[in-house]
């Protein structure tokens, strides 16, 4: 392939993947919008993101075997084509069952979006220029958090949800149609067995855990039978999983990629990827929405600036890799990061806009410097035949991890803010003197009242996120000592 369709090529798979990512930036929005369309609770709309990630996660768990029998390249064509098809369908829905149906054939074909666009572009372009190849694709992969709530905001607000569907289609057709032109098939196609058996039962318990991560909350988590039985029904088929691996002459994923050090690595790192990039993006819009009363556009305006902190860092971060090696890179992109959730904690009602957007590009420079380097160095001993299988794998670990992050900080949210509710109104009793001359109870009105709770919840709210900040700059110390995997001894490049 002559470089310059590789340029091309690697255009038309940044669009494919900012797709998917847009996508997933612009859904929760319009979650009202759905809800009051359908006339739906919040527990049943919220299904419009869990079926997505639960069929995106079986779709990522089939994209190994399905590229080797049909040729990757075509199943990352019919990957974008399906994706673009079931898009429009989602907005031509007239039933919230049939948006499911969609949502859930949408999340299968848009697996191979970020999954297999990550090994084609390591595959087609040589060692020497695969870092700057990367942290193009990492461009269009950041795409999400910059164009999803900027474009998003400015739909629900003027337009109608369907819009967010539609959007995709025109968009997906000319990606299609780059692609056939300009990719070329870098994978044969070969018979392969597939392990039907291990398949299913990793599908269903991924599926299981999804539901448990998504649901949890809504159903106050092991008080409710439902989320103990799930737990117990992902952990049951896992480890049978796992013995259909061990004892199969044909297991789902080659046993060689757990014999590369710098492979197992680079999944367990993706973990930690998908569990530091969504909570703030989760948890920053209830800062601003609830805390410090933004209107949606302007919120979704300060999220896309994270993202734009990552896109611009895609463009020096190969070469800091030249000069600091990837595993010293990974740290300083970690190290920028903890620095940006520190800052946080300390963060009251009060704090200005300008440090709250000084802080989202930062923090996004940190996701784009760590990401980069950790896809470089995580196929750097990884056979070629193995890449495709490897990609899947490494895109399962990362959604794995968004989603048990999401679960753990927005439950640490809300128990939180409740313990600091009942923290600080404590300090409200009648043995407060201090307290009561202040508020001057003398002159007891129900107003006064009021304001004291709502001021109260207030703060409750401010000392949660702070927390919740707090133990999201600690997560990656925890990940530390797996950088025993990326040992010198074992790199050959």
């Amino acid at each position: 392939m002559k470089f310059n369709n590789k340029i091309i090529s690697l255009f038309f798979i940044c669009l494919a993947t900012s797709l998917f990512t847009i996508d997933m930036g612009i859904i929760s929005l319009s979650l009202n919008e759905i809800e009051s369309n359908f006339s739906t609770t919040r527990s049943v709309t919220v299904w419009v993101i869990t079926v997505f990630s639960i069929s995106s996660a079986i779709g990522i768990i089939s994209l190994g075997f399905l590229s080797k029998i049909y040729g990757r390249k075509n199943i990352y064509l019919l990957g974008v084509i399906g994706f673009t098809i079931f898009s429009g369908l989602c907005g031509l829905s007239n039933s919230f069952e049939l948006l499911l149906f969609f949502r859930s054939l949408q999340g299968f074909f848009g697996a191979s979006l970020v999954a297999l666009s990550q090994a084609i572009v390591v595959d087609t372009f040589s060692f020497k220029n695969r870092s700057k190849a990367i942290s193009a694709w990492t461009f269009g992969l950041l795409a999400g958090p910059v164009i999803g709530p900027l474009l998003g905001g400015f739909i629900i607000e003027s337009y109608s949800w369907r819009l967010i569907f539609f959007i995709n289609v025109p968009l997906g057709i000319l990606t299609f149609l780059g692609l056939i032109i300009f990719l070329e098939e870098n994978l044969n196609k070969s018979k392969v067995k597939v392990n039907f058996l291990g398949f299913i039962l990793l599908s269903f318990s991924a599926g299981s855990i999804q539901i448990l991560l998504d649901r949890g909350e809504l159903l106050d988590w092991f008080e409710s039978n439902y989320i103990i039985f799930l737990l117990l029904f992902s952990i049951i088929n896992l480890i049978l999983f796992i013995l259909n691996s061990v004892y199969s002459k044909n297991s789902l994923f080659p046993k060689e990629l757990f014999k590369d050090s710098f492979y197992t690595g680079g999944i367990i790192f993706a973990f930690l990827f998908g569990f530091i990039l969504i909570p703030p993006f989760i948890l920053m819009p209830i800062f601003l929405t609830q805390i410090q009363s933004f209107p949606i556009y302007s919120v979704g305006i300060i999220l896309c600036i994270s993202g734009l902190g990552g896109m611009i860092g895609t463009f020096f971060t190969s070469k800091i890799i030249f000069y600091l090696g990837d595993v010293r890179t990974m740290l300083l992109g970690l190290f920028i990061y903890i620095i940006s959730n520190v800052e946080v904690t300390f963060w009251t009602e009060n704090v200005s806009i300008e440090q709250v957007t000084i802080n989202m590009i930062y923090r996004g420079i940190s996701i784009s410097v760590y990401y980069v380097a950790l896809a470089n160095i995580t196929y750097t001993t990884l056979p070629d035949r193995l890449r495709t299988y490897g990609a899947g794998l490494f895109q399962f670990f990362r959604t794995l991890g968004t989603g048990v992050a999401v679960a753990i900080f927005v439950a640490l949210l809300n128990r939180y803010q409740l313990y600091y509710y009942e923290e600080f109104r404590n300090f409200t009793s009648y043995a407060n003197f201090g307290i009561i001359n202040e508020l001057n109870m003398e002159d007891y009105s129900e107003k006064k009242l009021y304001d004291l709770y709502i001021q109260i919840l207030r703060q409750a709210k401010v000392k949660s996120f702070n927390t919740d900040f707090f133990f999201l700059s600690i997560s990656p110390i925890l990940f530390f000592p797996f950088f025993y995997f990326f040992k010198k001894t074992n790199y050959k490049p």
